[in-house]
């Protein structure tokens, strides 16, 4: 008796063993979602979540993979769901101000941008694409703000630099466009 038992834990013991962690499904997830094999990241991003349901970076992830397949209401689901986990992350607030900014949702991305900037102040692409949401909503003049706070923070960031000269070619500001 004494010996079934001590094989019955050394059988656990290596089943724990060799049990994946949700960090390994993340990393896994990661690795999938960089060669754009979103289904199968999103696969092992729902294993991470299973092994640890408050794991906020999963659900982020998960919906970055969601939003690259254009399920964009599944997209803001995980992102809502990231965010109330850990509201002092700044990036599901910025992945769903992008998601809401792809369905035309202006006013929600901008909301979502703010929070990101308040969050981290120093997120250079938040500011770009709140700028390019207020151009969307014809604040040309905030778009300008805001490309320009981008480029302080990323001088290298074209994006901003092509938001700030349209919004300043609709202001008529043709040379500094």
């Amino acid at each position: 008796m004494k010996n079934i038992i001590i094989i019955i834990v050394i059988l656990i013991t290596n089943c724990i063993g060799y049990s994946q962690s949700a960090e390994s499904y993340y990393n896994s997830g990661n690795t999938k979602f960089v060669i754009t094999d979103y289904k199968g990241s999103i696969k092992d991003y729902d294993k991470a979540i299973e092994t640890n349901p408050s794991f906020s970076e999963a659900y982020a992830n998960r919906g970055n993979a969601k939003d690259k397949l254009a399920d964009y209401k599944g997209a803001i689901v995980d992102y809502n769901k990231a965010i109330e986990l850990n509201p002092y992350d700044a990036e599901p607030f910025y992945y769903r101000g992008n998601t809401k900014a792809k369905l035309q949702d202006y006013a929600g991305a901008i909301a979502d941008y703010n929070k990101a900037i308040e969050t981290n102040p120093s997120f250079a692409e938040a500011y770009a694409n709140r700028g390019y949401a207020k151009d969307k909503l014809a604040d040309y003049k905030g778009a300008i703000v805001d490309c320009k706070n981008a480029i302080e923070l990323n001088p290298k960031d074209a994006d901003a630099y092509s938001i700030r000269g349209s919004a300043k070619d609709k202001l008529a500001d043709y040379k500094g466009a």
